[in-house]
């Protein structure tokens, strides 16, 4: 067995799509309402509760890892629901949905540098009066980068591009993957971009992939959400399971990028067996 031993200037780990506050998604547990002093906790079904031991290991295989940073890459709320009218919700109140994410990061993020992008105008629920993602950023005293944002990961030379919403395409998702790697090697040659690029990270899709070409890596993120019923994913059915997990992303002594998924199995809410 061959063992090898690498040096590491930065190990950050991505996470996206947590939709707290969804009755298919992560929830903490014994999360009380401060307004009306109810357990919201107590609603949680056993795929929830299944999705929060998987946030707990990858929280501590974050922890064995050593990172120092944490990437939340939008979409860690599930807002006030306005299409749906609350249904399918924990709760619809957006401060107890931060909050319960708070609790939620907590852990993962004590004694880390945390980066935080807020993700869909439905999910960040902008009719409120409340900014979510920078709310949350604030509360774990962490960096509110808005919509995009490119990063140098020093001490390494490496630039992070970095937002939610991803191109895509229902079929063959990664030939829009790689059509995005293309056209940011044509815009890097014709001068277009303030800096070279050398890792794309999107989430939004609720699918896992990681496209490695020269000079490039493109990063889709896993997701926090179990399957959920609207008209759209339930006409694409098998195409929108979805991935859950997260990932991290280590950056070598030579600046090398290395990328480890942390996939979880299928959890079925909205879509388990029944007997009839």
């Amino acid at each position: 067995m061959l063992k090898l031993t690498h040096e590491y200037k930065r190990v950050v780990a991505l996470i996206s799509d947590l939709h707290v506050g969804s009755r298919f998604a992560l929830w903490p547990e014994d999360y009380t309402s401060p307004f009306d002093k109810s357990n919201i906790s107590a609603m949680m079904n056993p795929g929830q509760k299944k999705i929060l031991n998987y946030w707990k290991d990858f929280v501590k295989t974050c922890i064995d890892f050593k990172v120092d940073s944490i990437f939340l890459v939008g979409d860690a709320t599930a807002g006030y629901n306005p299409k749906e009218h609350g249904m399918y919700m924990m709760t619809t109140d957006i401060e107890e949905q931060v909050e319960a994410t708070v609790r939620l990061l907590e852990p993962l993020c004590k004694g880390r540098k945390l980066a935080v992008w807020r993700g869909t105008p439905y999910h960040e629920s902008l009719a409120t009066n409340i900014k979510i993602h920078k709310a949350i950023a604030e509360r774990l005293d962490g960096t509110y980068f808005d919509a995009v944002a490119n990063l140098k990961l020093t001490p390494s030379k490496r630039v992070a591009n970095v937002a939610h919403k991803s191109t895509g395409a229902i079929m063959y998702p990664e030939t829009a993957m790689g059509r995005d790697m293309l056209t940011l090697k044509e815009a890097e040659a014709l001068g277009y971009l303030p800096t070279k690029i050398d890792v794309i990270i999107r989430a939004h899709r609720h699918k896992w992939c990681h496209i490695h070409k020269r000079g490039v890596h493109f990063i889709q993120l896993p997701c926090w959400q179990a399957f959920i019923p609207w008209y759209g994913a339930v006409r694409w059915y098998t195409r929108m399971q979805p991935d859950l997990g997260g990932a991290i992303m280590l950056i070598d002594s030579k600046d090398r990028i290395r990328v480890f998924h942390f996939l979880y199995p299928a959890v079925h809410i909205a879509d388990r067996t029944l007997k009839f």
